[in-house]
């Protein structure tokens, strides 16, 4: 059984990193390391075995039930724009290329302004993203990239490194899903009461990303899926197929990492993915997915919901707020309410009283979560300016909420100054 992210040596210049069947390779080369491709988590991953890659190879746009080979770079970016890096070339036919930098643009060059407040487009994605068209062929120096007939060729100062189909993969990445799902019992019973399961507490930088589960009777609702869904479900005893309803709070790639995977899944299954969220996010989903999967359309059952109107799942009642986040299309915050309980899911938002006062929006107050009994509520730890809620200000919201109010989207910390959601735990509000 391949290990869960392991690092192996193909030759004397190229190394792969595995994860769940699928891979990135990178080529040791007289410009820099050469990475080919991506994969969900990439920029973790790298950091993990300690690389840093000085050019990337776009490839056309592949996916599994595991993931694609695009999803990951938001936060490889992401990490150059907060942490500081070098300027990659990413290299790539025209088309690929141009799909990729269109997808990033669409997300990653929203920001605040200076004070918090609105949203503004950056020039980020031109400051950190370096086209390098290869038509077929990209040189550099001794260095050339071949991108032709579905395959990657990489020669250097004479010397062929690298053959992309003469390596092939090392793993099905299909194949280790439908083992997993294997070994996993489906669990059909009904729950009389809400029950909530944290998959991951963590955001794009550390950790498994956030995201939970939450049940009712018979619909188990799974908020922003996470990359490698099998696996990652399966590390908590939960069976993929037994999801009936997926929600994305918003378009950043820490929370739709699985949403390639859940597409290629409905491709096998034949079960379209009942969809929940707002049209504006479902818009920009459409467009991005869709040459990926062009029948995007024919897999996905949008169950659209709007801020101040309650959606009715059965016997669970789902309510949403817009955030104040910075992206154009919206961000969600989420209420559940059965079985005379209710819980509260923050979703990414910046809470702060000198923003509240000046944006004046009665939703962004705490007393929107005032009749939960359970709240997951985002949190920094590091810095009361970023653009994610500190924990002093989280701690000024809990004390007016009479629920349980907990910590998400941040490392763990054992000695927190606030209590954390606990990734695994299942929360149960009977």
């Amino acid at each position: 059984m391949m290990q869960i992210s392991a690092l192996n040596r193909l030759n004397s210049r190229v190394k792969r990193i595995e994860h769940f069947g699928m891979h990135v390779d990178l080529v040791k080369t007289s410009k820099g390391v050469v990475r080919i491709g991506s994969m969900p988590d990439i920029s973790k991953l790298l950091n993990f075995h300690g690389f840093r890659e000085e050019i990337v190879v776009v490839p056309p746009w592949k996916g599994s039930m595991a993931g694609d080979n695009h999803t990951g770079e938001e936060f490889v970016l992401w990490n150059a724009q907060v942490k500081g890096s070098i300027k990659r070339a990413y290299v790539g036919a025209p088309e690929d290329l141009n799909l990729i930098y269109r997808h990033l643009d669409e997300t990653f060059s929203f920001f605040f302004d200076q004070n918090r407040i609105n949203i503004v487009k950056k020039r980020w994605l031109k400051k950190w993203f370096d086209r390098q068209p290869a038509a077929p062929v990209y040189e550099n120096g001794s260095l050339t990239i071949l991108i032709e007939n579905q395959n990657i060729i990489l020669t250097d100062q004479g010397r062929s490194l690298y053959n992309q189909n003469e390596l092939g993969a090392s793993y099905d990445p299909d194949a280790l899903v439908e083992t997993t799902l294997k070994k996993v019992d489906r669990d059909s019973h009904n729950r009389p009461s809400l029950e909530i399961k944290a998959i991951g507490t963590g955001n794009g930088f550390v950790g498994t990303v956030t995201s939970c589960l939450v049940r009712f009777e018979n619909k188990v609702v799974w908020i922003d899926p996470c990359g490698y869904p099998a696996h990652s479900l399966a590390q908590h005893q939960v069976h993929w197929d037994d999801i009936t309803h997926i929600i994305i709070t918003h378009n950043h790639e820490d929370h739709i990492q699985g949403f390639s995977a859940c597409l290629k899944r409905a491709e096998k299954t034949g079960h379209p993915i009942n969809l929940i969220t707002a049209p504006s996010i479902y818009e920009v989903l459409e467009n991005q997915f869709t040459p990926l999967c062009p029948d995007f359309s024919q897999l996905i059952r949008l169950i659209p919901i709007f801020p101040g109107k309650k959606l009715s799942l059965g016997s669970i009642d789902v309510e949403c707020r817009w955030n104040h986040h910075f992206l154009p299309y919206g961000t969600l915050g989420l209420k559940f309410t059965g079985g005379g309980k209710s819980f509260g899911f923050s979703g990414d938002t910046k809470f702060d009283d000198r923003i509240n006062n000046l944006v004046n929006r009665e939703e962004l107050l705490p007393q929107w979560f005032a009749s939960c009994d359970l709240v997951f509520h985002e949190v920094d730890f590091d810095n009361p300016n970023s653009v994610h809620t500190h924990w002093k200000s989280l701690e000024k919201l809990a004390q007016s909420i009479s629920g349980q109010v907990l910590g998400y989207h941040t490392p763990f910390l054992a000695n927190a100054p606030l209590p954390l959601v606990e990734q695994g735990k299942t929360y149960n509000l009977g």
